[in-house]
């Protein structure tokens, strides 16, 4: 997606109130969702056309509630997206979302009944959905059910085997949980005996295997609640709207020890009369020059090859079998294999997947591994010193500077040295003398800079 369509799931009761209306208006205004979605409303969902119509949103899309239970409203904006809805039932709405003419996925909206025997009737038609869907997938909603116990806190003991039926449901629809930021539990409930108030993760985002290929940087934002809900609201942004352009580290990659030119070019940057630390600058600096030169060529020369051969195989089908055309066939299809070998030892290193042995060409598994490794690996939100989630960039930044800065500072802190039992080896007179003489070139060239 060029521009992220954002989705707001909140479960909220009582959604014809002013104060719906005021704290909605609160989270479109920061987040700007391009689909709203309530879940349990309460109240006829067609009454809500005039507070989303003042929210920007001029669709909208109901599931009727029973009574006093149940409910659901989809509301968008038709300029962003297309929506067509496939199923209505009581406890789930089946929306089909086009965003542009190549991407479309699909999207059930979720409020499962507390009740056990209602519950396992929605779930069985999520099984039923699931086994008709190829096209990416995503569910969300409020499950009434946690994963594991330490989705809980407060109250009774969770109930493992609750747990593992409700795992159980999703994995057998093929779908898993998509990674959350923010607050770990989604609803606070009563206050329990001795106090003690009850909070439990029952809203989340679920999505098949092709989903999430598709958006390789989605994630969910749990947001801050308001005082009138007992529930958080849920954000899925499909693609990442955070994105440092810092500079990465210099890291070196096994792929290229498959490129004959990678070790001419260290034996040609290797100076032996030189000392240590002068050879991997300037090793480090060739490996920069000749990979640009190369290797970050592997995709520009996969896409050019591949258009190569399918131009050679079309006039091959035409009965064009000139000896030389077949000839260059091979060719091209001998350079493809070398630049797939490439691209799986990037993705099998960047994946740091041990259990996979070399020569299983499976790009786009090592692919979705590093990008979901890049994904946990990346810092979103943190708490301040007030217990306040933060999310924008650049205050993170300064968190994340001030918090080391007073790591480290001593001022004002007294230091006590312990002696430990652990033992370091001793360096030898000629080794000691070697490192000194490195130390001191490296104090020179820093006050040199200065």
């Amino acid at each position: 997606m060029n521009t992220p369509n954002k989705i707001m799931v909140w479960n909220h009761r009582g959604a014809t109130s002013k104060s719906f209306y005021r704290y909605c208006k609160q989270y479109v205004d920061l987040y700007h969702p391009s689909m709203i979605v309530i879940l349990k409303t309460r109240c006829d969902p067609n009454l809500l056309k005039n507070s989303f119509s003042k929210l920007g949103f001029d669709e909208i899309m109901v599931v009727d509630n029973r009574g006093y239970s149940g409910g659901i409203v989809a509301a968008w904006n038709k300029s962003s997206l297309e929506v067509k809805c496939c199923t209505r039932e009581d406890q789930l709405m089946h929306l089909h979302i086009i965003v542009t003419k190549e991407q479309e996925f699909y999207f059930t909206v979720v409020y499962a009944n507390p009740q056990e025997n209602r519950k396992k009737i929605m779930w069985e038609k999520l099984k039923e959905i699931s086994a008709s869907i190829q096209k990416p997938w995503l569910v969300a909603g409020d499950f009434n059910d946690i994963a594991s116990s330490s989705e809980k806190r407060g109250g009774l003991q969770a109930s493992q085997s609750r747990c593992t039926i409700f795992r159980n449901r999703f994995q057998n629809c093929k779908i898993d949980d998509l990674e959350a930021r923010g607050p770990n539990f989604t609803w606070r409930g009563p206050i329990f005996h001795g106090g003690q108030q009850i909070y439990e993760k029952l809203d989340r985002a679920l999505c098949n295997d092709s989903w999430r290929w598709r958006f390789l940087d989605a994630y969910v934002k749990v947001l801050a609640p308001v005082e009138f809900s007992n529930h958080h609201p849920i954000l899925i942004v499909p693609t990442m709207t955070i994105n440092n352009k810092l500079e990465k580290p210099f890291r070196f990659e096994n792929a290229w020890l498959i490129k004959d030119s990678y070790h001419v070019m260290i034996k040609q940057i290797w100076n032996n009369e030189a000392n240590f630390l002068q050879n991997i600058r300037s090793t480090r600096e060739g490996i920069k020059e000749w990979k640009f030169e190369t290797f970050d060529e592997v995709r520009r020369n996969k896409a050019v090859v591949m258009r190569r051969l399918e131009g050679i195989q079309r006039k091959l089908q035409q009965h064009y079998n000139y000896g030389g055309m077949k000839r260059l066939e091979a060719h091209l299809q001998k350079e493809l294999s070398t630049i797939l070998k490439q691209e799986e030892l990037i993705w099998f290193q960047r994946a740091k997947t041990n259990w996979l042995k070399d020569g299983d060409r499976n790009t786009r598994y090592y692919h979705m591994k590093a990008s979901t490794r890049r994904k946990r690996n990346k810092i979103h939100m943190l708490k301040d010193k007030n217990g306040t989630w933060v999310d924008e960039n650049d205050t993170l930044q300064k968190m994340v500077t001030q918090y080391f800065k007073s790591m480290f500072d001593s001022t004002n802190k007294c230091c006590q040295w312990f002696q430990t039992d652990v033992s370091f080896p001793k360096l030898s007179a000629r080794v000691y003398v070697t490192w000194m003489k490195v130390l001191q070139q490296m104090k020179l060239e820093e006050l040199y800079l200065q």
